[in-house]
């Protein structure tokens, strides 16, 4: 059987000190029909030296833009560059496994109303620890893709190096076409795509996601974007499971603006624990906009005292800040599954 082409598209600014790790982990892919694109948005540290280096590989291409166009690559990779049956943005902060893109072709061949498959991940700091996360779901499995809508109003549930992408599902929910941040634009993508297409889950570790304060993500919660963002990201659902009849999407707004108020408190105190105490008391006005309920919890009451104060109280923040390796989960899939071996 004739193996389809599958993009690998990987946007870069100025992250050269982990371009290679990621670099790697896309040419030592199992699964060989690969055309892997190098979007650089005008990095000024030595990215591009560092993927020159992967130019004798046949697979890969690098192109280059003179200033950061920041998260139009998404775009301008998916929908300009990118030639394959499949695709996987790959962030070059993160890296795969090896076995990744060879398993969610399969699945994806298999089955063929499955528009995306996730794989599961872990976490690295820009220090290069590894911090284990516990899987999203119980079990690898597909699923009907309009079961798995709710849960996008909840959380995003993976990371754009998390998910192999079918183009032809991709076009169909018009791809990366919404002004959101970094951590939204796969959201987005996901219960969109939802709408369109089944969904696949593998529960074995696929994927590296790096965090720290250096990356997209955070610049956007500093920057107070993220936040407006994620918030404008549930109306945008709202509205459109109202349009196409979907009241187990649109009925849990109210459940999902309480839940993004409580994680703007845990941003808050995390810009407290870095005395950034002006914007801790934006996120806390903000999750009092969003959740009347928010004021009456020992959270925010906390974080109100800390912050009238200007005191940094890292005793009494880290109380309630919670911990990436304490995160359980190991959730059902979505109604009407079906279990697979992977």
């Amino acid at each position: 059987m004739d193996k389809p082409l599958v993009s690998v598209l990987v946007p870069n600014y100025n992250y050269s000190r982990f371009l290679g790790e990621c670099l790697d982990s896309a040419v030592n892919q199992t699964y060989e029909n690969l055309e892997i694109i190098i979007l650089d948005n005008g990095s000024e540290d030595d990215s591009i030296a560092v993927a020159r280096k992967y130019l004798s590989d046949s697979r890969v291409s690098l192109c280059r833009n003179e200033i950061n166009i920041f998260n139009r690559s998404y775009r301008t990779l998916a929908e300009a560059l990118a030639s394959g049956k499949y695709q996987i943005l790959l962030c070059s902060d993160d890296f795969i496994h090896k076995e990744f893109i060879e398993k969610a072709v399969r699945i994806m061949e298999t089955y063929p109303n499955v528009g995306y498959v996730h794989g599961e991940k872990d976490l690295i700091t820009e220090k290069g620890e590894k911090i284990y996360w516990d899987p999203f779901y119980r079990c690898s499995f597909i699923a009907p893709g309009k079961n798995a809508m709710p849960i996008y109003m909840m959380t995003t549930v993976a990371h754009p190096s998390q998910g192999v992408i079918r183009r032809e599902a991709f076009n169909a929910a018009k791809g990366y076409d919404k002004e959101v941040d970094h951590m939204n634009a796969d959201r987005t993508l996901w219960f969109y795509m939802s709408y369109q297409s089944d969904v696949a889950y593998i529960r074995e570790k696929m994927c590296v996601i790096r965090i720290g304060e250096s990356t997209e993500t955070f610049k956007t919660q500093q920057n107070f974007q993220h936040p407006l963002l994620c918030h404008l990201t549930i109306k945008d659902f709202v509205k459109f499971a109202k349009e196409k009849e979907l009241p187990k999407v649109y009925e849990r707004e109210g459940a999902a603006l309480n839940k993004l108020a409580a994680e703007l408190l845990d941003y808050a105190a995390g810009m407290a624990h870095m005395e950034s105490f002006e914007i801790a008391k934006n996120y806390l006005t903000y999750a009092k906009i969003i959740s009347r309920k928010i004021v009456d919890t020992e959270n925010y009451r906390i974080l109100d005292d800390i912050l009238r104060l200007k005191n940094k109280d890292d005793e009494r923040l880290y109380k309630f800040i919670e911990k990436y390796e304490e995160k359980k989960r190991d959730y059902e899939p979505p109604d009407g599954y079906i279990e697979i071996s992977v």
